[in-house]
């Protein structure tokens, strides 16, 4: 009912003002001032959405040019409206860049070149109308063009990083979930990619014998080429753990496996070995990888296990031997990638093996996993980056007891 009063009342209102000169004119100039009203407010959300050093800028060029303008005489300056109107339509929104474009036809008429005959003046401000208007749709033209290009490639981009996660999640599940803590020793590792996906693969094994399988390797290269070689890596090493297989026979079938599946040159340093904790007696195979770090208990005498086969890969055929050491209580050992002892600062210094030694010996005293975090934090703390030059892998063992002998099958191998 309150709305029906008020609406009939206004009717009346209205009909009253239109029976009467005045009343028809305030209703004209009502009107007229909404419209001005609206346009103020249309600029001003377009103010609102633009980059406002833009719009001073394309002001102030426009400002110049039509003082220009009027100070020559005899000549038309009015085709350099063209620069700010350019500068206007790449950066600023299409309805404000219109807007500018009268204003520039107002002052194009305003400060140029007095023309008495009034056809040949609309004739002239047209033809600048025309003109101004053409750049104006042509840049915008482009500038949509380029936009679109833009947010295609940003949704591209967006797709390719879901799928390169999605990878990287993957590939995470072949590697260990948890660290290791039994009896006789503890293992804990990590893997830290210099990009999203890494080259680099760590595991430890649990045969039905009681032995622990250990395996470090690294894909040459880096990126989504060496994850995909470094996940067949995995899924081979996996699988042959599962075999009652000898480890030089797992490294001829390994390297056999890997050299099928690629023909661009790279190759997978391996380091392979078997612990058993039992005795203390670790066998193992370096095929061309980094030598692990073995850490004594009594007195921190270090011995390196070096390399003393070719990278896997490389060829159809690949002959090995076993190496033999012995662990003792509280010995620790480090197995690594050389993105970690390959670290470099800011001055192009290596954080190097000399470095490793020192940080484990001032951290031997705390768990594998203590250890494993240390180590990581040195080297972040040495190399003062952000990033990493390539990935850094690294697999921290240490024996706590050599358990009591008990009746287990011999070594196959």
């Amino acid at each position: 009912m309150g709305t029906s009063f008020e609406v009939e009342s206004d009717l009346r209102k209205t009909s009253g003002s239109l029976n009467d000169p005045r009343g028809t004119l305030s209703v004209w100039v009502g009107n007229a001032g909404n419209r001005v009203a609206r346009v103020a407010a249309n600029t001003i959300m377009a103010l609102k959405s633009s980059t406002w050093w833009a719009f001073l800028v394309v002001v102030a060029a426009i400002a110049c040019v039509a003082y220009a303008d009027n100070r020559v005489e005899g000549v038309s300056l009015g085709y350099l409206y063209i620069l700010p109107l350019s500068f206007s339509a790449i950066l600023l929104s299409p309805r404000l860049t219109y807007g500018i474009v009268v204003v520039c036809i107002l002052f194009h008429d305003l400060f140029g070149p007095p023309i008495h005959n009034v056809q040949g003046r609309i004739l002239h401000n047209l033809a600048a109308l025309v003109g101004f208007a053409f750049v104006v749709a042509v840049l915008q033209w482009f500038v949509a063009q380029r936009n679109a290009l833009n947010d295609l490639t940003r949704h591209q981009r967006d797709e390719l990083l879901k799928e390169v996660e999605l990878a990287a999640e993957v590939q995470r599940l072949f590697l260990p979930s948890s660290d290791l803590d039994t009896a006789g020793f503890e293992i804990a590792g990590d893997m830290h990619p210099a990009r999203v996906v890494g080259g680099d693969y760590y595991d430890y094994l649990a045969r039905p014998d009681g032995r622990m399988r250990l395996v470090i390797a690294d894909v040459s290269g880096k990126g989504v080429a060496a994850a995909l070689l470094m996940s067949a890596t995995a899924a081979a090493v996996q699988l042959e753990t599962n075999e009652p297989r000898k480890l030089c026979e797992v490294a001829s079938h390994l390297n056999k496996e890997l050299y099928a599946l690629q023909d661009d040159g790279r190759f997978v340093t391996v380091l392979l070995g078997e612990l058993d904790p039992r005795n203390g007696k670790l066998k193992y195979i370096n095929c061309g990888h980094n030598p692990a770090l073995l850490v004594r208990a009594d007195g921190g005498e270090a011995v390196w296990l070096d390399a003393s086969w070719t990278p896997v890969g490389m060829s159809p055929e690949m002959e090995c031997s076993l190496e033999e050491i012995t662990l003792a209580p509280g010995d620790i050992m480090v197995w690594y990638t050389d993105g970690l002892t390959d670290a470099s600062d800011r001055g192009v210094n290596e954080f190097g093996t000399k470095r490793l030694l020192e940080s484990v010996r001032q951290h031997s005293s705390g768990s594998a996993r203590e250890i494993c975090d240390q180590l990581w934090r040195d080297v972040a703390a040495f190399t003062q980056r952000d990033s990493l030059d390539d990935d850094l892998t690294l697999m921290v063992i240490k024996m706590k007891n050599v358990l009591e002998p008990i009746h287990f099958p011999p070594f196959s191998d």
